[in-house]
């Protein structure tokens, strides 16, 4: 009976524990950068741009720029919201859209090329989550981690001030 209960014990703990909210990112390699890693490398992404829909864009570079540039590192995440909540999306939920890019090119405004890491095609199960968001400062705290169907996790963060964007 004693090792009924705590065996009982010891898996609600479990659940419990595997319940919380989390707020970093697992097997960090980014350190204390705003990014995403792959493969043990870690893209620093310092930019986070948030349109009118409510989508939201981590870059290594400029995106308000209409010019050109080469080497971006991008995420997008799109969600069936239309403004920023604090809340998780998930993969085959409410997360409508979302792609992962290293080393791409950026031509007004759009990224092509690059070596796509996420997309709807090799993902298996993920979330993207919105830790804290205060409009007024225009700083906002995500977090986000997906397994890909070849077994890779991608997982990333950002904690610092976005930008608007109509792109």
């Amino acid at each position: 009976m004693k090792k009924y209960i705590y065996y009982t014990a010891l898996s609600c703990l479990l659940a419990f524990t595997s319940c919380s909210v989390e707020e970093t990112v697992p097997n960090n390699t980014l350190g204390n950068e705003n990014g995403f890693q792959y493969n043990s490398v870690a893209y620093i992404t310092d930019m986070v741009y948030v349109t009118p829909q409510g989508d939201v864009i981590l870059s290594n570079s400029n995106l308000s720029d209409d010019g050109s540039a080469s080497d971006v590192d991008v995420a997008v995440f799109k969600t069936t919201e239309n403004n920023l909540l604090e809340r998780s999306y998930y993969v085959g939920g409410d997360l409508t859209n979302f792609v992962t890019v290293a080393n791409g090119n950026l031509n007004q405004g759009e990224v092509t090329d690059g070596d796509f890491i996420l997309d709807q095609d090799n993902v298996s199960s993920g979330f993207f989550r919105i830790v804290s968001v205060d409009r007024n400062k225009k700083e906002i705290h995500i977090i986000f981690e997906f397994q890909r169907t070849d077994g890779d996790l991608v997982a990333g963060s950002f904690d610092g001030n976005y930008a608007l964007s109509t792109f």
